[in-house]
């Protein structure tokens, strides 16, 4: 039953008609009576004792917990919010010969965000030199695209004020884990504890891999005692993750050491031959849709919601059916008829992560 809060007319009502009761031959009060006037007062201290302990009714479930509280239970159950990290890049310095970049030498971008460089770099007989650095504070914001112009925030004679950015661009930026993930997965660790290598434990561990959103875990995968493991990176570009992002998880699965016991935790000694890091490629599903009214708002609010329907319900090995993708687009805001072409079950192999491809529409003359 949920706590109901009286108001603070309802307090008033209820305490002056306490003092009635109990005032031999009182039926009423005056409006500024002293009775009244107490019974006001305290009916504000009363409500504000309600207030706390509505808040506090608040905080009993982690799925109304506030984010502070959310933090600290999550902290208890060993589930910690994945923490920010800095971009990091590489670029193209050019200048005279023999001329030195110094370590701690700020660039910016046109936007304004500001990079350091992470050593001294001398320019060589070619004129060229690469420099790499990382940015100023933590933020996916801070990444950006390869070819980019980065300038000297004060410039270094003899070397050229400009930076170019090389091909991998300005990656790895990363922002607090967002708290509706983090709720989803304290309530999976409350839900589903820790059983020791069951296929959810690598889930949730790899998703304890700052940058990691989704993942999956397949029994079996190549033959009895193996683990297949496949994850994606929603926040980047592009979300499949690489070799190296995926070494990364795998180190992580088979050790780590608990933020909160300080106990080291990971998979079971005997899983870790069995143990297969799954090298994912996307797998982009185009669509034919006739639709009343055919507005350019509607194709916009569609295509959403099929990108939506993907993140919340699509990945390796898993098959969406043809009704989700119908309901999908029934749910668009002022639709009011559709037919979606060769309309089907979408399944994927263990190795697909299915996404948008490209929507044609038509208008709906059905």
């Amino acid at each position: 039953m949920p706590f109901n809060r009286p108001t603070l007319q309802q307090l008033v009502t209820r305490i002056t008609t306490d003092f009635s009761s109990r005032i031999i031959g009182a039926t009423s009060f005056l409006r500024r009576s002293t009775i009244k006037i107490m019974g006001i007062v305290y009916a504000g201290a009363v409500h504000l004792v309600y207030g706390y302990l509505e808040y506090q009714s608040l905080q009993l479930f982690i799925t109304d917990m506030d984010d502070e509280n959310l933090v600290k239970a999550g902290a208890e159950y060993g589930v910690n919010q994945t923490p920010t990290a800095k971009s990091t890049g590489t670029g193209l310095a050019t200048g005279t010969v023999g001329k030195i970049i110094t370590e701690d030498s700020e660039i910016q971008s046109d936007a304004g965000l500001k990079y350091i460089i992470d050593a001294d770099y001398t320019i060589p007989a070619s004129g060229e030199v690469d420099i790499s650095f990382i940015a100023e504070e933590a933020g996916a914001n801070y990444n950006d695209d390869a070819g980019i112009e980065l300038t000297f925030v004060s410039p270094i004679p003899g070397v050229d004020t400009i930076i170019i950015v090389d091909t991998a661009g300005v990656i790895n930026g990363l922002d607090i884990e967002d708290l509706d993930l983090y709720r989803a997965r304290v309530l999976t660790r409350k839900r589903k504890p820790p059983h020791g290598g069951a296929s959810f434990d690598y889930v949730e561990w790899v998703k304890e891999v700052a940058g990691n959103t989704r993942a999956w875990a397949f029994k079996q995968y190549n033959g009895k005692g193996t683990v297949g493991v496949a994850f994606v990176r929603d926040n980047d570009t592009p979300i499949i993750p690489d070799s190296t992002e995926r070494a990364t998880t795998r180190e992580y699965i088979v050790s780590h050491t608990d933020s909160i016991t300080g106990e080291t935790v990971g998979c079971p000694v005997g899983a870790e031959p069995g143990l297969f890091m799954i090298a994912l490629s996307l797998k982009a599903i185009d669509f034919n849709i006739a639709i009343t009214p055919n507005t350019a708002a509607i194709q916009a609010a569609g295509e959403q919601k099929l990108r939506d329907l993907f993140l919340a319900s699509g990945g390796p090995g898993v098959t969406i059916s043809k009704s989700q993708f119908t309901t999908a687009i029934g749910a668009i805001q002022n639709e009011s008829a559709h037919e979606i072409a060769d309309n089907k079950n979408i399944s994927s192999a263990t190795n697909e992560v299915p996404v948008l491809g490209t929507v044609t529409w038509s208008t709906y003359n059905g």
